[in-house]
């Protein structure tokens, strides 16, 4: 059916003698893939702007002309043929030219079975290499784990362009040379180590360290799955097999590297290397009995937000069992955050993804977004790139690796201040409410850009560019949902939606924040540990995963001892809701065969035997749907389109609590040396060594420039860690990646410190 019109004429393409419709500005590759028409190629990506590097997608008009249907676009009946032996002549030609200097090392190269050279090679049929070339001296990089071996380059540029428009570092590019053309690294800029350039590689001449020499790639087992590192919830693959080790606690199971539909979607760094292969466990009753034993006696239950919409759902099925508190303060001030802000704009929750692709300006507050969302960034990145979105970052920490963005610093414990601006810059001659426009003018606008260090300039520049902005998208971090007025924030942010044209997101803490905020009925943590059930989190009695391979050698007050053992987030069948308010399937892809949470709840009454029969029964009320686990999709679609869960049904935000308007008459100051303490979020989690990273200056006032180990005081206890000094971070906040350790900051992120030297022989 032709669907599309172009000034009231249908506009249709013929290929192979078929008509199909298209939009304007499609490319005929685009309408071909669509219509499921195969059409060869190497270069292409579908997230890429398209170059036209290896012509191998090449197609032939009705009047014989050759042309690369990546970059032609589709026009008014044209005709055009896919397969012809034209075509099949020039691909062999262009084939016999990529292979003219690649060297036959199949046999080792850790591309080999999963090689697009290697398919195309068989596709084109090449009975011989008929070319020759004088042999050339090729690079051979390594670089952030990684290695580039110019060899085996076809020079599909398929790495830089990913560097360039999606992840947004500009740390690979093309170096120019004919013949002698390659891919150089620019050392100006950061490299983030998240892969996605070995990712996309067609041949093995981008290769990861980590993976190099380790397994053949068909003899990797394939799980489909969502990525719990943030609230993001990225499709992830994680690529596993037998070790063929009797002593291996997996069960001899273990997963070798973690992938993503590399045409459609990303992962970053976090999602790519910060998996743990946990064990297998056999089951031991007399430990389940000391569990149920523990939540007998418990006087609240604490949890942690990597957990799963099922776990979270029978937990708190026993805490109105037991009639006792359930503690998440992530996942509760979250919810009463954003309870506040959507009921006072009445605004629906918006599609990230949807929003990105039409906005023009790009806010972010309070989050520091590289490292907390990373795959976030780079979706931001992709619309400046795409439709020259304007991004400004608002943060304490200024983030010199953020280069195609507009900075703004402000000063720790002056984000009520930020907030009125930006209240008072946005909604001028909007508001109609007399008691909002008394408090507006009522703000001491020179005081407040003084005490917060936004100055006038800036403000003028964020006022701007948000008037003539047509679709604004501001992006609110988790930073604020700790602030002492969180509750007054929350309430101006809302105002902000309801009277502007701005919409607003809010970025979850972590893990399944929205997911158990939804399902649980929370209460205010008070921090006690007596009698506390922790599940994945502090408590008296602790149900926790296990980790193997993960040694602590120090700061043993900051490990999270285990209990009782239950099952990692990839031994557990069960979902999590995203950013987005989506429910996403979770896969396993390691085995487990000791109890979990259903075991226990059995002894309480409930029937459930495994996770998956909770699915279907969550909360409708609060949107989730009568759908079966084993009914839930997980991939992309050969458009790119995610067919991955379901959408929750539209929510309702209320807030019982009447908010009034702050006088802000006071911003506190901070001075000396501040920590920044972000959630297990994003680059944020992980099971490697904790570090704080700081700027030069940072380094100086504190005395520390030649300190390889550092130690200070946290929770009332000394903590050791290693110092990294950064060229990209400036000012005096320095930022602790916690790693394998766990720090129970319920709190404000951001704390003064002392920081000294810490020698073994001190």
């Amino acid at each position: 059916m032709l669907l599309h019109s172009n000034g009231g004429a249908v506009m249709s393409i013929f290929i192979n003698d078929r008509e199909f419709s298209f939009k304007e500005g499609e490319s005929i590759l685009e309408v071909a893939r669509k219509n499921n028409i195969y059409i060869p190629t190497l270069c292409h990506l579908p997230k890429l702007a398209p170059v036209g590097a290896c012509r191998m997608c090449i197609v032939e008009e009705e009047s014989g002309n050759i042309i690369a249907s990546c970059k032609s676009p589709a026009t008014h009946d044209a005709k055009i043929y896919t397969h012809t032996p034209k075509l099949e002549q020039h691909r062999q030609e262009i084939m016999k030219l990529l292979c003219i200097n690649h060297p036959l090392e199949c046999g080792v190269c850790d591309k080999s079975g999963e090689c697009e050279l290697q398919d195309k090679v068989l596709e084109t049929k090449i009975p011989m290499q008929t070319f020759g070339a004088v042999q050339r001296k090729d690079d051979f990089i390594s670089f952030k784990n990684k290695i580039y071996d110019e060899s085996l380059c076809i020079m599909c540029e398929r790495c830089a362009r990913t560097c360039n428009q999606i992840v947004g570092n500009n740390y690979l590019q093309v170096v120019m040379g004919g013949y002698n053309s390659k891919i150089g690294i620019n050392s100006q800029n950061y490299c983030e180590d998240c892969d996605e350039c070995v990712s996309v590689c067609p041949t093995g001449a981008m290769i990861s360290e980590r993976f190099q020499y380790n397994s053949n790639a068909w003899e990797l087992e394939k799980t489909s799955s969502t990525c719990t590192n943030c609230a993001l919830g990225c499709y992830i693959i994680y690529e596993g097999k037998n070790t063929n080790n009797p002593t291996h606690i997996s069960k001899n199971k273990k997963i070798y590297r973690s992938t993503t539909a590399m045409e459609f979607s990303q992962l970053c760094h976090s999602g790519r290397h910060n998996f743990g292969n946990s064990p297998i466990y056999n089951k031991d009753i007399s430990k389940l009995e000391t569990a149920i034993k523990a939540f007998k006696n418990a006087s609240a239950i604490r949890i942690g937000t990597q957990i799963s919409n099922e776990e979270a759902f029978i937990i708190n099925e026993l805490k109105n069992k037991l009639d006792i508190p359930l503690y998440c303060e992530e996942a509760r001030v979250y919810s009463e955050f954003i309870s506040i802000v959507k009921s006072t704009s009445s605004k629906p929750i918006h599609i990230t993804k949807e929003i990105l692709k039409e906005t023009d300006l790009c806010i972010s507050l309070a989050s520091f977004i590289f490292d907390e969302m990373p795959v976030l960034k780079s979706q931001i990145i992709n619309s400046i790139t795409t439709q020259k979105t304007k991004h400004i970052c608002l943060h304490p920490i200024p983030d010199e690796r953020l280069k195609k963005h507009s900075y703004i610093q402000y000063e720790v414990q002056t984000e009520i201040g930020v907030v009125a601006l930006m209240l008072s810059s946005f909604t001028k001659n909007t508001i109609k409410d007399p008691k909002i426009n008394d408090f507006i003018e009522k703000l001491d606008i020179g005081y407040l850009s003084s005490e917060s260090n936004i100055s006038e300039e800036e403000l003028d520049i964020l006022s701007e560019s948000f008037r003539i902005a047509q679709n604004p998208v501001i992006f609110i971090g988790s930073e604020l949902f700790y602030h002492p007025q969180s509750k007054q924030i929350a309430y101006m942010i809302g105002l902000i939606e309801k009277y502007t044209h701005a919409k607003i997101i809010i970025i979850p803490p972590s893990g399944n924040s929205v997911g158990i905020s939804l399902i649980c009925n929370l209460s205010k943590d008070n921090l006690e540990n007596h009698n506390v059930v922790g599940y994945k989190t502090k408590g008296s009695f602790i149900l926790n995963e296990m980790i193997e391979d993960i040694e602590y050698k120090e700061n043993a007050d900051f490990v999270l001892n285990t209990d009782f053992i239950i099952p990692s987030m990839l031994q557990i069948e069960g979902t999590m809701v995203n950013t987005d308010y989506r429910l996403l399937p979770i896969t396993p892809s390691l085995p487990y065969e000791g109890y979990d949470i259903c075991d226990i709840a059995q002894d309480f009454g409930m029937s459930e035997s495994s996770l998956v029969e909770i699915t279907s029964k969550l909360p409708a009320q609060k949107g989730f749907k009568n759908i079966h686990y084993d009914d839930l999709k997980n991939f992309f679609d050969r458009n790119g389109n995610e067919q991955r869960g379901y959408f929750l049904s539209a929510q309702v935000f209320s807030c019982i609590e009447n908010i009034e308007l702050p006088d802000i008459d006071f911003l506190p100051e901070s001075n000396g040396s501040i920590l920044y303490l972000p959630k297990k979020s994003g680059n944020f989690f992980g099971f490697n060594e904790a570090k704080i990273m700081a700027s030069k200056q940072f380094a100086i006032a504190n005395k520390i420039t030649d300190a390889k180990k550092i130690s200070f005081n946290i929770e009332g206890k000394e903590f050791i860690c290693d110092f990294v000094e950064e060229e990209y971070l400036k000012g005096m906040v320095a930022i602790f990646y916690p790693g394998k350790y766990f720090i129970c900051n319920q709190t404000y992120p951001y704390i003064k410190i002392t920081l000294k030297k810490w020698s073994e022989n001190a």
